[in-house]
């Protein structure tokens, strides 16, 4: 049995592994860095780092988050450094079993490879995310070069 964040975003259920969340925040307003790509809201200080902070409904469903109570930021490791995500909000943290789990079926026409696959639960279907996969190459450039200090 694997553990899961779960969280949602644009009424949608989103998993993210355990393994890849460091700590969930609450929501801080970041300062916005010029000439940077709309998902990116900007930096927070984060332990004494630079936190790059990234508008997940922005990135997947190019619509504007709308920022409530609920509103969260999840701190997850990605690609061996640390990054900010803003969620609707927090479900919490769920097992699934292996049965649950459906790995993502090639012939779907989703250009999304950052889909690993979808959990059964409760009659709902939870996209399960590979973090390290949500960005291209160029969308990646990016926030390594803000999180250079």
């Amino acid at each position: 049995m694997d553990q899961y964040i779960v969280f949602v975003n644009k009424e949608q259920k989103f998993a993210i592994n355990v393994s890849k969340v460091e700590r969930i925040l609450e929501y801080k307003e970041p300062k916005r860095l010029p000439d940077s790509s709309p998902y990116f809201l900007g930096v927070i200080q984060y332990n004494g780092s630079i936190l790059p902070i990234i508008d997940l409904t922005k990135r997947l469903y190019d619509a504007d988050m709308a920022v409530t109570m609920d509103t969260k930021i999840v701190v997850v490791n990605w690609k061996e450094r640390l990054l900010g995500l803003v969620v609707d909000d927090i479900i919490g943290v769920q097992s699934f079993t292996d049965k649950q789990f459906e790995e993502f079926d090639l012939d779907i026409e989703i250009s999304s490879e950052y889909i690993i696959g979808f959990i059964k639960s409760h009659g709902d279907v939870i996209v399960c995310l590979d973090i390290d996969r949500v960005f291209d190459q160029e969308q990646e450039d990016e926030l390594i070069l803000a999180t250079n200090e």
